[in-house]
């Protein structure tokens, strides 16, 4: 008889760093966050106090490290540089108006999974290993356990692909903007050997006043 089997995946983006602030394109440069204005984590440190982890997996990019220092959580984060944002190469550190007027840019708006950054990765190259990523934390859901509960300290891309990977958006680009400091709790169910989404909420759940 097959059991059933559900995840509670949480999804979470790094805190702020001064390239985020800036709205610069920042993928695999290890840039740490702003140490300032943390106290705005505390509302999801606060959340996480009263759950258990089966599992935690982080970028190992020093902004995703941190920020889960910062949370305190109980257990150790897998580092995998699979979950890393995706590498935007010659154009790290630039803003749209120094890149806006270059034709390889305009081409890998146009349609970003097959253009690539120069000496960058083509979406089609940060997908496959997005996937890989995926596919391997599913397999070691236990099948034993019927459900579980998973964090992810992740990146603003590698959050919206994996959205509408499980279905809970149509699109990439139809997925929500996560803020930094926030997320996403994707509660998965496993459909016949597919994963796919049954609901979508917001982490933290509700912001307190101040």
């Amino acid at each position: 008889m097959r059991v059933n089997r559900y995840v509670d995946l949480y999804l979470i983006r790094h805190w702020i760093t001064d390239w985020n602030r800036d709205k610069r394109y920042l993928g695999h440069t290890d840039q740490n966050i702003l140490m300032d204005r943390l106290d705005e984590l505390d509302l999801l440190k606060t959340e996480f106090e009263n759950l258990s982890f089966d599992s935690i997996y982080s970028s190992d990019l020093l902004r995703c490290q941190n920020t889960l220092k910062y949370l305190s959580l109980c257990r150790s984060p897998i580092l995998d540089p699979r979950l890393r944002e995706m590498n935007f190469g010659d154009w790290e550190g630039k803003k749209y108006e120094e890149l806006k007027g270059e034709p390889c840019y305009q081409r890998w708006l146009d349609n970003w999974e097959l253009h690539s950054p120069p000496s960058g990765e083509s979406g089609q190259m940060f997908q496959r290993r997005v996937d890989a990523f995926v596919s391997d934390m599913l397999d070691r859901v236990s099948l034993s356990r019927e459900e579980s509960n998973i964090l992810i300290m992740s990146h603003g891309g590698v959050i919206r692909y994996m959205l509408s990977q499980f279905k809970a958006t149509n699109s990439f680009w139809e997925s929500p903007a996560v803020p930094n400091g926030k997320g996403l709790l994707v509660k998965l169910e496993d459909r016949e050997g597919d994963w796919v989404c049954s609901s979508l909420s917001v982490v933290p759940i509700a912001e307190k006043e101040r």
